[in-house]
């Protein structure tokens, strides 16, 4: 079991690692976006538009740590709240003409550092931890 324990403690580790060197990338671009206002902003380049509980559902995150995330990309200008017409309890998020432009960008630059951070990695290995990650993470549902 110590290998178990083991294991987690280089995703954390490798987790807290990934978030570092992204966000300083970003950054060092001249973009202030965390990485996970970075994957909120991926979720509406899937598909603009939603609101925020469908938000929340994608990012497996809660409504409270999602709205600080919206207010913080609205107040930088990449998102915007628009009222539902039928329905004005209900909102949905919509990109901003900035948000959509910085997807090409951000984008690259998170590429980039995947091709860095696996340089010396097989392709063959990295499918071999994604298959054991898998594993486990579906035992956890």
């Amino acid at each position: 079991m110590n290998e178990i324990r083991e294991l987690m403690a280089y995703l954390s580790k490798a987790e807290r690692g990934y978030t570092k060197i992204l966000n300083r990338a970003f950054l060092k671009a001249g973009y202030d976006v965390s990485r996970e206002q970075f994957e909120l902003l991926q979720v509406l380049w899937e598909e603009d538009h939603v609101n925020q509980q469908t938000i929340s559902k994608r990012l497996q995150k809660d409504k409270y740590n999602v709205t600080k995330l919206l207010n913080t990309l609205t107040k930088r200008g990449y998102v915007q709240r628009k009222m539902c017409k039928e329905d004005r309890r209900n909102n949905f998020v919509v990109l901003t003409e900035k948000g959509i432009e910085v997807k090409k960008a951000l984008t690259g630059i998170e590429e980039q550092l995947h091709v860095d951070l696996t340089l010396t990695i097989a392709p063959q290995e990295v499918k071999s931890c994604v298959w054991v990650l898998k594993k486990l993470t579906d035992r956890m549902e």
